[in-house]
């Protein structure tokens, strides 16, 4: 419980830090706080009565997408330029800082978000095909949603605003980049899912 705690207060910090403090980067404490959201939605409906599981699942789905869009922030880093033509690096302190404040909290935060969709997973009496085919489909549906977000700049709470739009972008305007994002993304989530589920039985067998 303690360390449940201790995640969510860090991310509180680093949520006030980067909002008072960091210019460049200071859009990271809204997509944090965006991603944080999903995170305790997860949390609430592993705990809480049955008959509030459904609506904390429908909260968890809608927001759940924030946290693989923080993959697409790592693009940022290319603002910092420590990397410079004929591959020497920059050893600039202040660059590195921001690398620091950019990549932590999209590790943690996409390490954390990943590894609850399995637990909700086996909260629910489902067989196995189901379950992969959950996840399958999660894929899908959040790439949708992150393509949306970051190239049409759509919201999570744009959803309650007009939804009819975020539907219209969610299932329609679709062209060879779109469809390509969403395939190349969904392998990606499918590629840290696997790698989640698969290294603590790599680790049993040695």
């Amino acid at each position: 419980m303690k360390k449940v705690y201790g995640f969510h207060m860090s991310v509180w910090v680093y949520i006030l830090f980067m909002y008072f403090t960091q210019g460049t980067f200071s859009f990271m404490a809204l997509n944090v706080f965006l991603a944080w959201l999903p995170i305790v939605f997860a949390e609430l409906l592993l705990k809480l009565e049955s008959k509030w599981r459904w609506f904390f699942i429908s909260l968890w789905l809608l927001f759940f997408p924030n946290i693989p869009y923080l993959m697409t922030d790592l693009f940022h880093l290319a603002s910092l330029r420590i990397y410079q033509p004929g591959g020497h690096f920059l050893d600039d302190s202040n660059a590195w800082w921001s690398y620091l404040l950019l990549l932590l909290p999209i590790l943690l935060m996409v390490f954390v978000g990943m590894v609850q969709v399995f637990k909700i997973i086996s909260a629910v009496k489902l067989q196995m095909i189901q379950k992969i085919s959950g996840i399958v489909l999660l894929s899908v549906l959040s790439s949708i949603a992150v393509y949306i977000g970051r190239f049409d700049r759509v919201h999570s709470v744009e959803l309650f605003i007009h939804p009819m739009t975020v539907l219209k972008l969610l299932i329609g305007n679709w062209s060879v980049g779109k469809f390509q994002f969403v395939l190349m993304f969904s392998i990606l989530q499918l590629g840290i899912w696997g790698l989640i589920y698969f290294l603590p039985h790599v680790f049993q067998e040695e």
